[in-house]
């Protein structure tokens, strides 16, 4: 089943004075990667949410336990004390050196609430108010990660973050506070100086809405993995991203259109987004699901520029390659069948007679909408430059659109083929263990050597590895 959602409006006045334009240059703020991951605010303006995750390897062990509480005398942590958590603790931490101080001066409340765009008077009496609900949110959690260095660590602990002391109160040396200050507890210190970092845009956090700033922060892990290897989309369910963003999950797809569509609408605006695509699925219990499909925008290929200098997209032909990647067979979102099937028709006549299209015929936009139908928007652009090719080669003319018919069984393998050598290729890159071939390199107490296929399941590996006398070389 395909799905489609409302069309996106032009960028408004509001939103061209709010969001980063996308070739301004980047104010980079460097986050840690294992807590940032998880949710601990409640982003919706009204009701309660239950953050409570728990996930179990094919063993049937806990590898993650997630609880979140809220203290009753403050209540929730919302939109407020996530923003001041992202824009304003976040920006001083990753100012700090590493090991980070325990104590960590952060300035008065009506400085802090200048950075956050507030108003003095009630927005100033909230904003302590948030502070206290960020200190007495209370977390249950456990979970193992890489640090810096490669190790394992783990942790395994029922904490708050920090504890804060504001103006003119004690602090432990016993002197007088002269701004706001937050103690760092044990085990956030511990993740805070253990934890890789990644970038994020700042500027732009700030200028996104709670709820559109906590989906950037998800999805970029995504469009960082689509561009690094070169696929065309990224993917998420739709009920992974309300775990990860304690956003109330829907079960009808009105309104999940309705929820998406605000969200998506700002990343869309500022180009960070190119195209979103939807298809239905089923989450592992058997429930309705849906998958979303990001296109990386240029704002996404300004930001992977700026910060993976290994990885760097360096001209047109690598944008180029992205577009070849793999995509999926759905319905692109926000524009009508119509408009694609025209689009493809143009493309082909610019690629077989070197002319801008005509007017198209209706039985061209027919079949181009059959196709589009049938394998999605980026198949049907794949057809177009494969059976180009294959006509070049024969030297076999075509004049209209549904002359490249011929090729579709031979071009939709083809893309698959591409899809699954991409897929193969990215696990392969992504694995600690094995070599460009997928091979694993053993030798037993003898020294002997000798070779097995990788699955990338690094801890299965080991282990069968072991249980076979070898130990990976």
């Amino acid at each position: 089943m395909q799905l489609t959602m409302p069309t996106f409006p032009q960028k408004s006045n509001e939103l061209k004075n709010n969001i980063t334009d996308t070739l301004a240059p980047l104010t980079v703020i460097r986050t840690e990667t294992i807590l940032s991951r998880l949710p601990i605010h409640n982003l919706a303006k009204r009701g309660e949410v239950q953050i409570n995750i728990t996930t179990k390897n094919e063993r049937g062990e806990i590898d993650l336990q997630w609880d979140v509480s809220y203290n009753k005398k403050y209540g929730d942590a919302r939109q407020l004390a996530y923003k001041l958590d992202t824009i304003v603790i976040n920006r001083k931490i990753d100012e700090l050196e590493r090991p980070l101080p325990k104590i960590i001066r952060l300035g008065s409340l009506r400085e802090i609430g200048k950075e956050l765009g507030l108003s003095a008077g009630k927005p100033i009496v909230n904003l302590r108010k948030a502070f206290l609900q960020n200190a007495f949110t209370g977390i249950d959690a456990k979970l193992k990660y890489k640090s810096k260095d490669g190790t394992e660590r783990s942790l395994a602990a029922g904490f708050t973050r920090y504890s804060v002391i504001f103006t003119g109160e004690r602090l432990p040396d016993g002197s007088k506070a002269d701004a706001v200050y937050l103690i760092l507890n044990e085990p956030y210190w511990e993740v805070l100086n253990n934890a890789p970092t990644r970038p994020l845009d700042y500027t732009y956090l700030k200028a996104l809405t709670p709820a559109a700033q906590r989906f950037y922060e998800i999805v970029s892990y995504k469009i960082y993995a689509a561009l690094k290897y070169r696929h065309a989309t990224a993917k998420i369910s739709y009920s992974e991203y309300c775990t990860f963003s304690a956003q109330q999950r829907y079960r009808d797809y009105e309104h999940i259109k309705k929820q998406m569509y605000k969200i998506h609408r700002p990343h869309l605006q500022s180009g960070y987004l190119k195209k979103v695509a939807c298809d239905d699925a089923r989450d592992a219990d058997g429930n309705p699901d849906w998958l979303f499909f990001y296109t990386p925008g240029p704002k996404a290929l300004a930001e992977f520029k700026t910060f993976n200098k290994k990885h760097q997209l360096t001209d047109s032909a690598d944008e180029a390659a992205i577009d070849v990647a793999a995509a999926p067979a759905v319905q692109p979102i926000g524009d009508t069948d119509n408009a694609y099937a025209r689009e493809i028709v143009a493309e082909f006549y610019n690629r077989f007679h070197n002319v801008k299209a005509p007017m198209p015929q209706p039985k061209e936009l027919k079949q181009a909408a059959q196709v589009i139908s049938e394998h999605g928007i980026e198949k049907a652009r794949h057809l177009v430059r494969f059976s180009h090719e294959a006509a070049q080669e024969t030297k076999f003319k075509i004049e209209n659109f549904g002359g490249i018919l011929q090729y579709q069984t031979r071009a939709i393998a083809d893309f698959e083929k591409r899809q699954n050598n991409q897929q193969t290729q990215a696990a392969i890159a992504a694995c600690p263990l094995c070599d460009r071939r997928g091979l694993l390199s053993l030798k037993n107490t003898k020294g002997a050597f000798t070779s097995m296929k990788c699955s990338h399941d690094t801890q299965q590996m080991r282990a069968d590895a072991k249980n076979k006398g070898y130990e990976i070389v």
